[in-house]
This record gives structure tokens, sequence and C-alpha cells, in this order.
């Protein structure tokens, strides 16, 4: 539930305008290569869970970076939005990725949904 305020905390942080087709064009790209990296690094590698999410995490979210550092030299500048949303997508398809590769579930009943898993 904490996680759940916590996520929607950020989503309202954001101003109305701040969600515009480049925010879902980053949290897209980040989505689909978080679940690629953690897919790949799920086959690929021996890490166990925690070390994979952070690191598929992280390789998802270096060419967002990469893309921001790029703007800031060619005229527009760093938007950390821009990397905020990569961020959050690159998170999203990491867990999307946990969840295909069948080491994390959603448990549901009437009160709460949980993420459970093996560690």
């Amino acid at each position: 539930m904490k996680t759940a305020i916590a996520l929607l905390a950020l989503l309202f942080a954001l101003p109305a305008h701040a969600i515009d087709k480049d925010k879902i064009s980053h949290f897209s790209g980040g989505a689909v290569l978080g679940l690629v990296s953690d897919t790949v690094l799920y086959h690929a590698t021996d890490l166990e869970r925690p070390k994979r999410m952070v690191a598929a995490t992280a390789l998802a979210m270096i060419p967002g970076f990469a893309i921001e550092v790029a703007d800031e030299f060619t005229g527009t500048h760093f938007g950390w939005y821009d990397l905020l949303a990569d961020g959050l997508g690159a998170a999203t398809g990491m867990v999307a990725g946990e969840l295909i590769n069948g080491k994390l579930w959603v448990k549901a009943s009437a009160r709460q949904v949980q993420l459970t898993g093996r560690w």
C-alpha cells in the first residue's frame, strides 16, 4: 500500500501539462527496454532477483539518460521529467519481465493487491 501511495504521489507531482506525448514516449521506451533487459539478464546471467531487478532497471535507463545528455548539448535542456518517465517505464518493464519469467506473482484479494515471489 505504501508503494502505491508513493507512486501516486510521483504521478500527481507532475504538472498536468507535463504529461504529453514526449513523456508517454519516454515511459513506453523505458518499459520496452526494462522488459527486454530483465528478460536478457534472466536468461543470460546467474544474477539473483534483487540484483537482476536493479541491473535491468539501470540498463534500461541508460539510453534515456544518454538522450537527455545529448539534448543538453543540442539546444534543448536536460529534462528531469523525461528522465523520471524513463525510470518509471524501466521499472514497469522490469516488473513485467519478472512476471513473464515466472519469478513474481500477483496475489489479489478483496482488500489488497500484492506482488509475491521466490527469492
